[in-house]
């Protein structure tokens, strides 16, 4: 039995006269602070676009369009052309190897690999427009450098990005695991768009966000097409008034000259934890919830002794993908290539229309509203890149998965990729400066490695040569041209690796009633079970004192039933000789 039973059991028998207030739980509901107005509501501007007559069209295409905008807004480029949205390259700290440059441009992940091999695809839905086959064009310093495209990130509806990946020509199988029947989305009427520009919205930001490494939910267990109109019981901060707060993605996520704040590279949960939204970051919960967000609640003082050791969003997101969409946690692309009878290539799908394996892209498994795994993190992420060499996994890693694994039983899978290494993992250990417990999703991945090596693969999936994976399904083949387009060797042969990757939880914000009760986590089997570090009542104990507590007590129970068999018998006794 944990020691704080044991001693509450003790203090009971010792006070009997007393007694002891109960626990509260986190989900008491509490007056919130006032939320600013700023916060509920876009930002409001002195420029009504639909009455510009530089916006009246008609426009040939997207070109004329942008230049209608820089006609006013002509500084707009060179702001755009430094930020991480630009250049897919994120900021780096002071002291950082040039080399070892953060962002989707550089590093390798166990979704859709990496960006350098397809980037003609993946351009096809960066901000400036137009697809490019050549990386430098992100690059500023460099001539020519890609345009901006106005309407990616300000036409309110997000139909806009969508209409222009498909009209670049992506291939179908970079964000669809079925091939979709039907007319892709078109914008018509480019007057129409240009007139209704304003600021971001949760629709524009998540045409790019919500379906970000393959499709709704494949990367992000909290972003997805959930949050465009959700209740206030999925984010108690993006739903409308008055259950919500109305939130859109730039009140937390300010932004000053175009760079957007906030991002997995850059701050961790214990990092200025006091930040402001108005200073050009990406806010914190304190900053609007104040360093003692419990005050109100009976139990709000030991509660708020919490926050230098816990992320509010590890008690405030009790589960992950809560809404309709579910989120991925595996890919196993060394089964691609499979084939029907007719020898062409298929999708098996679940009832709900869940793809569960695709020719092109292997095996999957999903899952929704399921608990997130809780480290510590200081917000430093460590990342691998194309050509990184992996450590040696489990003895069974070149053995095909489980059934059981690729149709998504959890334990399954984390049996599977017990030993597997890190391709993208948070730093952070108890005690140390800044570090919080955190929520994170966990995805699995088997990907291609150099047999020879052990280096992270880079491949070519989509193309007209016969070097592209979709076409002919040779991965060595595939993955020559991609390491090649990744500037790193590569021996010839291909193997595959098991891999895990963390990815960071902060949205889909419960309501207070909904959050963690204290017992989910101060309990021997609770979700702090097998996190190392620290002393936790209620999980952690001294066997030996444990022993000793109980012995005691199991003594003072026999001391009082003994004293009451004593009393008993005696009153009998002399109860007897009075009346004899």
């Amino acid at each position: 039995m944990p020691m704080p039973r044991l001693s509450a059991l003790m203090l009971a028998f010792a006070f009997l006269a007393t007694s002891p207030q109960p626990v509260a739980a986190q989900s008491e509901t509490a007056a919130l602070p006032e939320t600013p107005p700023s916060a509920t509501v876009a930002p409001s501007s002195t420029a009504d676009h639909s009455r510009f007559a530089e916006l009246e069209g008609p426009f040939k295409d997207a070109r004329e369009v942008n230049e209608a905008c820089l006609s006013c807004h002509n500084t707009g480029p060179e702001q755009l052309h430094g930020t991480i949205h630009f250049t897919w390259t994120a900021p780096q700290e002071a002291g950082a190897e040039a080399a070892k440059q953060l962002g989707m441009l550089h590093v390798a992940n166990g979704f859709l690999l990496s960006t350098p091999s397809n980037i003609e695809a993946c351009t096809s839905c960066h901000i400036a427009g137009t697809r490019s086959d050549d990386p430098a064009m992100l690059d500023a310093s460099s001539d020519p450098v890609a345009p901006v495209d106005c309407l990616s990130c300000h036409e309110p509806t997000g139909q806009w990005t969508v209409a222009n990946f498909h009209e670049n020509g992506a291939a179908c199988t970079m964000c669809h695991d079925d091939r979709l029947k039907g007319d892709t989305p078109e914008i018509e009427d480019l007057a129409l768009a240009a007139r209704s520009v304003g600021p971001s919205t949760r629709a524009s930001c998540g045409s790019c966000h919500f379906d970000a490494d393959g499709g709704p939910g494949v990367k992000h267990g909290d972003l997805n097409a959930d949050l465009i109109e959700p209740d206030a019981t999925l984010d108690v901060h993006m739903a409308a008034a008055p259950d919500g707060a109305g939130f859109t993605c730039s009140t937390c996520h300010t932004t000053q000259d175009h760079a957007v704040a906030g991002s997995r590279y850059t701050g961790g949960p214990g990092k200025s934890p006091d930040r402001p939204a108005l200073a050009g970051a990406a806010a914190s919960c304190q900053s609007c919830h104040s360093a003692t967000p419990h005050e109100a609640l009976a139990s709000g003082p030991r509660l708020d002794r919490h926050i230098d050791a816990v992320a509010c969003e590890t008690c405030h997101i009790p589960a992950i993908a809560r809404g309709e969409t579910k989120t991925r946690v595996l890919w196993d692309w060394s089964s691609v290539g499979e084939l029907d009878r007719r020898r062409q290539p298929f999708v098996d799908t679940e009832k709900d229309g869940t793809v569960t394996y695709s020719s092109e892209k292997g095996h999957f498994a999903h899952a929704s509203a399921f608990e997130p795994t809780l480290i510590w993190s200081d917000g430093r992420l460590n990342v691998h890149r194309p050509g990184d060499v992996l450590p040696w996994g489990s003895a069974e890693e070149d053995e095909d998965l489980s059934d059981e694994a690729r149709e998504g039983e959890a334990e399954a899978i984390a049996d599977a990729f017990a030993d597997a290494p890190w391709i993208s993992a948070y730093d952070g250990a108890p005690g140390a400066e800044h570090s919080r417990v955190a929520p994170v999703k966990v995805m699995h991945s088997v990907v291609p490695i150099d047999a020879e090596s052990r280096a992270l693969a880079a491949a070519l999936f989509a193309g007209r040569g016969r070097d592209a994976l979709w076409n002919d399904f040779r991965w060595e083949d595939a993955v020559e041209t991609g390491m090649d387009a990744a500037g790193v060797d590569f021996s010839g042969d291909v193997a595959f690796a098991r891999v895990r990757q963390m990815i960071p939880v902060n949205h889909m914000i419960a309501p207070a009633d909904q959050a963690l009760d204290c017992n989910a986590c101060h309990a021997r089997d609770g979700r702090l079970a097998d996190l190392p570090g620290g002393f936790v009542p209620g999980r952690d104990g001294f066997e030996l004192l444990d022993k000793a507590g109980l012995l005691l007590l199991a003594a003072t129970l026999a001391a009082v039933l003994l004293h009451l068999i004593l009393r008993l018998g005696f009153g009998l006794f002399y109860k007897g000789n009075r009346h004899g």
